[in-house]
């Protein structure tokens, strides 16, 4: 087991990285109100692993965590529901339109992963697949308070979080946004290049990620708080941004999305009558002439790549060349 990583960047906020799987690892943040609240809890075994560790310099306990602050249902940032829940009987905090995703990991692995094997032709992938996600998922866990955008979240001692619907990621996807401090707990809400080298952002819903970043954009952000360390076109491999790598990278995340969109539309145009499949496999082509992508052996990045081009693609097909040609400029 590696150790956790944290630090300590403002007084009332603690960073808590966490490794799972293989190569996986998610930040998670403490914050320290006159409830004690943790952004999102990792995958099943994370709680006992790391977010134990990590508080026992500040004299804390896991049954002292009061309350789970999920920025979205992916069981690498809600796997660790049911331990954490189970260890101090912590309130589960989720939005409304990702609350069944974070309670039932079946669920989850139809909504959100099936299509990875289903979309390009390979259904005898999926009981292997829905095997591993069981591993990281953790047992069911009810959502105790399912959030809706505006919501203020008021955790004691000045710490006051608004819940900033942000979807893309996913459609529950949020910012939990400390106006006072100009801080945004973001999760995977702008996903940059994707964590892992050579693959793309994981992207469900193109359009309203465009949306989502253009609401961000006019907020006062100064410390954006991500769920991962998200790679960019140009900026350092940090988890947290400050000051105006804020908007740069909000920016840069903007246009790394509209490159996988314009690459997905300019394929589907060079081959009008070929499925998804096939078209995804020469967007990624193009994509490769422009930034390092590893492939895998069914000739698509390595991660993320079927849905952030399915979400395109999905895109094309209802609202046409105008709609993802608008997301491309």
């Amino acid at each position: 087991m590696q150790p956790h990583n944290q630090f300590r960047f403002h007084p009332q906020v603690i960073q808590i990285g966490c490794y799972w799987g293989e190569g996986g690892h998610t930040d998670l943040y403490l914050l320290e109100g006159d409830s004690l609240a943790i952004v999102d809890a990792g995958v099943n075994d994370t709680p006992t692993k790391y977010i134990a560790p990590a508080l026992e310099p500040y004299g804390l306990k896991l049954s002292d965590i009061d309350i789970i602050l999920n920025t979205h249902g992916h069981h690498d940032h809600t796997g660790g529901n049911g331990e954490l829940v189970d260890a101090s009987g912590a309130k589960v905090y989720v939005h409304e339109a990702d609350a069944r995703i974070a309670a039932d990991p079946d669920y989850q692995f139809e909504f959100c992963f099936a299509q990875r094997h289903t979309l390009i032709g390979h259904p005898e992938r999926l009981d292997a697949a829905r095997a591993s996600l069981k591993v990281t998922a953790g047992r069911p866990t009810p959502v105790d308070v399912q959030l809706t955008d505006g919501q203020i979240v008021d955790l004691g001692k000045g710490i006051q979080l608004r819940v900033v619907s942000t979807p893309g990621h996913t459609l529950g996807s949020v910012c939990y946004y400390w106006e006072k401090e100009g801080m945004a707990f973001a999760g995977d809400s702008v996903p940059g290049f994707g964590s892992r080298p050579g693959g793309f952002p994981l992207i469900c819903y193109p359009a309203e990620l465009e949306q989502s970043i253009a609401r961000l954009l006019e907020l006062d952000i100064r410390a954006f708080a991500l769920g991962h360390h998200y790679r960019t076109l140009t900026l350092p491999l940090d988890s947290i941004h400050f000051a105006g790598n804020v908007q740069a990278y909000l920016k840069e995340s903007s246009t790394i999305s509209k490159m996988l969109g314009s690459a997905l539309y300019k394929a589907a145009a060079e081959l009008p009558d070929a499925g998804f499949f096939a078209v995804a496999q020469a967007a990624t082509d193009l994509i490769s002439k422009q930034v390092p992508v590893t492939k895998n052996k069914d000739g698509l990045a390595v991660t993320g790549s079927v849905e952030v081009l399915y979400g395109y693609w999905q895109l094309l097909k209802s609202k046409g060349q105008a709609a993802v040609e608008g997301l491309s400029h």
